[in-house]
């Protein structure tokens, strides 16, 4: 059997090298590569709002229903990512060639039904969203999204196997070439100087770029195999039950908690048109697109650590486990602290890229507050999103899915009941606030007992 000796590239050897360097490594390149695509989210926002609060508003309904493809994605991509790591970490390459293989055709069989369901009922569950007057706006945005749906999906999963593999810096090239491509195609597509197609537009311009990026990884992967260590064949695309299972059983939850995501998103914004209308929800949307830009180091950090922990569990490594685990919380909160406080500090100014249309303007003081609100819960997602890592990694996807589950449902009650009681924009930034924070603290406890739980019969050392 071909062993993880043969073939070996410099990722690999980061991989299974000194786990502090190696998330360092990985998640640089992943960092870059995630400021890049939601730098590009944001000039996304800043077009749409120069169409009006509509449009604005618009992007925010059909968001949780894109959430659902980013989960499917996310869920093959991050499940795949686990067994690729684990499977090197034991020194078996076929078997990580094998996975890759039918991680994309896994992809493609589950993809295509999703996207074609929800381009066919989107309407009516935009409707019951609360798209309410901005109705046909959002079909106009969500038709092509979910037209090509399966070529987005396809796009994170292989640049999920080539973090997977170590491999971060061809993932960001390929993730770089895709934001870079939306941003020059977003104003020629959405204005009357280029294609004049308004807020289909945008979408498009996201579509094209995603599938500009889906072929230069098609390439790498097919056509110039020195570049990867994993080798995707059409004979490895063969179905194998256990490795669907291997896949399955972090990918499952793992798209599960971003259905859940979505839903919470969903909910969230029909609980805040109750106290601020459409108006509110541009807020919320807007503002939560800052928070999720400042949370990008973290995810970065996180996502890098996936394929390191898995690696090192695979090898039965202690010591390896240990020290990425508690590296990751270390390093993820630095940034978070960091960035929390300039968003704080820097509010007003940072909210001028949502509102600097007259259409707009009247939302700044509002988004300010919530931008305030919301950044103080920031340092701590950092052991909450470092307990999610390692449950993927060892491959307890239930525990990570409880964990995300837990975070963000928690927030639904707490905000109605604030709502009705206190009825104002500012409860339900607080409560959100305070719900995210103990949803990370609780998941975090959980995560370091079972880190003491699964090394109690590990080696440390060579």
């Amino acid at each position: 059997m071909e062993s993880v000796e043969e073939n070996r590239t410099k990722g690999v050897d980061t991989l299974l090298g000194d786990p502090k360097k190696a998330i360092v490594a990985l998640s640089v390149p992943f960092m870059i590569a995630m400021v890049a695509q939601t730098a590009n989210n944001l000039i996304d926002s800043v077009w749409v709002a120069g169409l009006g609060p509509g449009a604005l508003a618009a992007v925010g309904f059909v968001f949780p229903l894109f959430f659902i493809l980013v989960g499917v994605g996310n869920g093959v991509g991050v499940g795949a990512a686990s067994a690729i790591g684990r499977a090197i970490g034991r020194g078996e390459k076929r078997t990580a060639d094998k996975i890759a293989s039918q991680a994309i055709v896994l992809t493609i069989a589950v993809s295509i039904p999703i996207s074609a369901l929800l381009l066919i009922f989107q309407r009516p569950l935009l409707l019951i969203l609360g798209a309410g007057d901005t109705i046909d706006i959002c079909v106009n945005y969500g038709t092509p999204i979910f037209l090509m749906g399966a070529f987005m999906i396809l796009n994170g999963v292989m640049g999920g196997i080539l973090r997977a593999e170590g491999n971060a810096k061809a993932a960001m090239n390929a993730q770089l070439l895709m934001a870079g491509s939306n941003m020059v195609l977003d104003p020629l597509m959405i204005y009357d100087y280029g294609l004049g197609l308004g807020i289909a537009g945008a979408a498009w311009a996201t579509v094209v770029a995603s599938m500009i990026s889906l072929g230069v990884m098609f390439y790498l992967f097919f056509f110039a195999k020195k570049r990867t260590y994993v080798t995707m064949t059409l004979r490895d695309s063969k179905p194998d039950k256990e490795i669907y299972k291997d896949i399955l059983r972090i990918g499952i939850p793992s798209s599960m908690e971003m259905l859940i995501i979505s839903l919470v998103s969903a909910v969230m914004n029909m609980l805040i048109i109750m106290v601020g209308g459409t108006d509110g929800v541009g807020i919320y949307v807007s503002v939560w697109r800052l928070i999720m830009l400042a949370m990008i180091p973290m995810m970065a950090i996180c996502g890098a650590a996936v394929p390191v922990c898995a690696a090192a569990y695979g090898a039965q490594r202690k010591d390896k486990l240990r020290s990425a685990y508690f590296f990751g919380i270390r390093f993820s909160a630095v940034f978070l602290v960091i960035l929390s406080a300039l968003m704080f500090v820097f509010a007003e100014y940072v909210t001028l890229i949502f509102t600097y249309d007259a259409s707009t303007s009247y939302l700044r003081d509002d988004m300010v507050l919530c931008l305030r609100y919301l950044c103080l819960f920031l340092p701590f997602v950092a052991w909450g999103g470092m307990s999610t890592t390692l449950f993927q990694a060892v491959g307890r996807g239930f525990n990570s899915f409880i964990s995300t589950t837990f975070r963000n449902v928690l927030q639904l009650p707490v905000c109605y009941i604030l709502i009705i009681t206190v009825g104002t924009m500012e409860s339900v930034w607080w409560g959100i606030t305070s719900m995210e924070i103990i949803g990370s603290l609780l998941p975090g406890l959980w995560s370091l007992i079972l880190l003491g739980s699964i090394t109690k019969g590990m080696r440390s050392g060579t």
